[in-house]
């Protein structure tokens, strides 16, 4: 595992990295997206021949969203198969279980020397991702994701696409939801906040969602040591 100031740093530059790629307002007329290799090249001074090849790890974590299309993770699906975008609250998504069964999709070291960077990047992920969702809890606020796409499967029925550790960390930066929410919107999606998640950040409550949330962090944090 990365040592503590190694990750405080990277975690510094996450946060700047998110900071300064939002999307524009709106609906997306063009494309924007942003993953784990986009996070590791801009960390890291590879040489350019290694950028592209870099970026391929998008496809293990990251979000894309298009004027067609909405891809979590390297999985996309286009608007006109979406029926309905669900938005929930980021603790309650956090606790649902529904990121840590996807840890996996994070991205395996492929080439010489980087499985220490590419576990900087992760643990990096995971640290923001935690902090945020726990000064959710502290301001007794509602960060709200794209976390469950329904849309029709090639031989029909619903199938349900939702974001994995990287992608929720991204989707948890309002600019980035809005954009996604306003372009489904632009498409003709329903968006729904489904009644059945209210968080009540007060008082026992609020420490019960802490040690839930420490308790996820612990898990997801040994299952990224494994790799």
């Amino acid at each position: 595992m990365p040592a503590t100031d190694d990750i405080a740093t990277e975690v510094g530059r996450v946060a700047a990295l998110l900071n300064r790629v939002r999307p524009p307002a709106g609906p997306i007329t063009g494309r924007w997206a942003l993953g784990i290799g986009d996070i590791v090249a801009d960390a890291t001074r590879l040489p350019q021949r290694l950028r592209g090849a870099v970026r391929l790890l998008n496809r293990f974590g990251g979000v894309a969203v298009t004027a067609e299309s909405l891809e979590f993770d390297g999985d996309d699906v286009k608007w006109s198969k979406v029926t309905e975008l669900d938005t929930r609250n980021l603790v309650e998504y956090l606790l649902s279980g529904a990121v840590e069964k996807q840890v996996d999709r994070l991205p395996v070291p492929w080439f010489p020397g980087r499985g220490k960077l590419l576990g900087l990047a992760s643990a990096a992920v995971l640290t923001l991702l935690m902090a945020t969702a726990r000064q959710q809890i502290e301001d007794h606020a509602d960060i709200r994701i794209p976390a469950e796409v329904h849309y029709r499967g090639l031989v029909g029925g619903d199938k349900v696409l939702s974001p994995g550790v990287l992608a929720t960390l991204i989707l948890a930066d309002p600019r980035v939801s809005e954009c996604v929410v306003a372009t489904a919107t632009a498409n003709g999606v329903t968006v729904r906040k489904p009644d059945d998640d209210p968080m009540d950040a007060a008082g026992e409550r609020a420490e019960q969602l802490k040690a839930g949330l420490a308790a996820l962090e612990q898990r997801v944090g040994a299952l990224l040591r494994c790799r």
